[in-house]
């Protein structure tokens, strides 16, 4: 943290959601809602998502001790049961009072945050999302003006960007793909949201002339953290097409978060770095039909009384994918699948009754 011991973070937790939906204190967020019991063993959406063969999983994002190279170390250190948890951590700052949430993974923590302290949701002025996809066309995979026939486009179109999932759930987008049930409770916790799609970040590419340019200015300690790792997500991309295929998803949404923040606190209108719309959206948690109980969905199996008090033919109710090989999500005949878990769809109701901002377009 750069020698800021006075940040607080928060690590992990060992609480539990029992079977009929209590939220102990301190769950941890290590597993998605549905699939958290009351010990923190179980299935990892990420792990699922990233194959063993290529490069394994151990994930480009991580830093390779980066950090400790040569960054400022403060005295805090991680000292087991000392620690505080997630979830402390997230109701000490919001009951401090207004609070700014950028969520830019996994919808995880904050959701089992705002459910188990409903009454803290006033002093949560405004989220900040980046995940999902609306309208967005993913503009990698796709085979060159100039290709032969035997070219076949992989996620060339595709509204998500789950790269290793594509052939059975092309909608995905990776941040809610790893929790969309508790990115469904953000979106309809009645909270202001700023998301930021696909729709957006895919028009935002980290091309050759930018990284040649970061390499030539990143003087500061953090603008030489963030160069260093993005060099190691080049290097380590797992084909040839980084420059056309890694774009600024996390580091746009924070300057469209900061750049609203203060145009909020100057009285001003707009965004620096995006047109803002107005639109509502939900996400979709299960694939049709619903109320058909395949053994796919833990919020319904072996339930007589769905967890979190559900309605059986809901939404929530239908089949979810079970990995990145789900036969149910295989379409015969196609090398795109019909899964649409995890994707952000618009939906029209004849009463409007919650507004989302949404980002449709971006440019720096």
């Amino acid at each position: 943290m750069m020698g800021r011991d006075d940040i607080p973070v928060g690590v992990g937790g060992d609480g539990g959601i029992s079977s009929y939906g209590t939220i102990h204190p301190n769950v941890g967020g290590y597993l998605p809602l549905i699939d958290q019991g009351m010990t923190t063993v179980g299935p990892c959406r990420y792990r699922q998502a990233i194959p063993l063969e290529g490069g394994g999983r151990l994930d480009i994002d991580t830093n390779f001790g980066l950090r400790r190279g040569f960054l400022p170390q403060g005295n805090r250190r991680y000292i087991p049961l000392q620690q505080s948890t997630a979830q402390q951590v997230l109701i000490d700052t919001v009951s401090a009072g207004p609070t700014t949430i950028i969520l830019i993974g996994s919808h995880t923590n904050f959701a089992i945050f705002l459910m188990a302290y409903p009454h803290l949701k006033r002093n949560v002025e405004h989220i900040y999302i980046m995940g999902g996809g609306v309208r967005s066309e993913n503009p990698t995979g796709c085979c060159p003006k100039n290709a032969t026939a035997s070219c076949m486009p992989q996620q060339c179109g595709n509204h998500g960007n789950l790269f290793t999932s594509y052939r059975t759930n092309p909608n995905a987008e990776f941040n809610l793909f790893c929790d969309p049930f508790a990115a469904y409770q953000v979106f309809h916790s009645g909270i202001p949201i700023t998301l930021v799609p696909l729709d957006a970040t895919n028009t935002i590419l980290i091309n050759e002339e930018f990284f040649h340019a970061f390499q030539q200015h990143h003087k500061t300690y953090e603008a030489q953290y963030c160069f260093e790792s993005l060099k190691m997500a080049r290097d380590t991309w797992f084909n040839d097409a980084f420059y056309t295929s890694y774009f600024m998803w996390d580091s746009f949404t924070s300057g469209v978060a900061i750049s609203s923040m203060r145009n909020d606190n100057k009285c001003q209108s707009g965004n620096d770095f995006a047109e803002l719309k107005y639109m509502n959206i939900t996400v979709i948690t299960s694939n049709k039909p619903y109320g058909v109980h395949d053994g796919s969905n833990p919020l319904f199996n072996g339930h007589a009384t769905p967890k979190f008090g559900l309605q059986k033919s809901g939404v929530h109710s239908g089949h979810v994918q079970t990995g990145i090989t789900d036969s149910f999500c295989l379409v015969k005949g196609s090398k795109k699948g019909r899964c649409e878990v995890w994707r952000s769809q618009i939906h029209l109701y004849g009463k409007i009754t919650q507004f989302f901002y949404y980002i449709i377009d971006g440019s720096i």
